[in-house]
């Protein structure tokens, strides 16, 4: 059998990151981030605890790339919104982008939003958290004082309540019976009328 080249050997690499990763983040949702030890983690991913200590130095280095693998694929805040001129495109962007974590990163998002409030998460990783809300509150604020929209920074924050708010009750108390599609239109409409001013 020939030597395996660098290709095979970034490929190895990455679909054990994959599965480590993933088998993580299943186990924090189940049982709680303080809850997991790094012997779950392997056996999960069927890797030995050896590999997954030549991967990540431990939980919290897990949690944090895992934290950054998502928000990079998800969180297109930072991109679409300034190439936006029109500030219900960017409402509606924002909108679809929330909508879009919830329905496809639901075990992320189970994750991270009890995780916000645990004991035992890094403060570097809890300043990280908080940067990225931070900034998505101020970019609502930067729509909304563009439509002069009275109290846009408290409209900012209702918006980021209101968000909050539906992914809590989709994900921990109605479930599948939560109107999630509807709640998505109905905030469309709600948001186009109040940028244009309309009654």
């Amino acid at each position: 059998m020939p030597p395996r080249t660098n290709e095979q050997f970034a490929e190895i690499r990455s679909n054990s990151v994959q599965s480590i990763s993933d088998a993580a983040m299943k186990l924090f949702t189940e049982k709680g981030y303080s809850n997991v030890t790094i012997d779950q983690i392997a056996k999960k991913a069927k890797v030995s605890k050896g590999l997954m200590y030549n991967y990540f130095s431990g939980k919290e280095e897990l949690l944090e790339f895992i934290t950054n693998r998502i928000i990079k694929e998800t969180f297109a805040f930072g991109k679409d919104i300034p190439n936006k001129n029109d500030p219900v495109i960017q409402m509606i962007t924002i909108i679809g982008n929330s909508f879009s974590l919830i329905r496809d990163k639901p075990d992320f998002c189970k994750m991270i939003m009890p995780l916000i409030t645990q004991k035992g998460i890094s403060s570097k990783l809890e300043i990280k958290m908080r940067g990225l809300f931070i900034k998505m509150t101020k970019d609502m604020e930067v729509v909304f004082k563009a439509c002069s929209v009275k109290n846009a920074t408290m409209e900012a924050y209702q918006f980021g309540a209101l968000m909050d708010g539906i992914a809590w009750h989709y994900f921990f108390l109605f479930k599948e019976d939560y109107p999630l599609d509807k709640m998505e239109k109905e905030l469309i409409v709600k948001y186009k009328r109040l940028l244009k001013n309309e009654k």
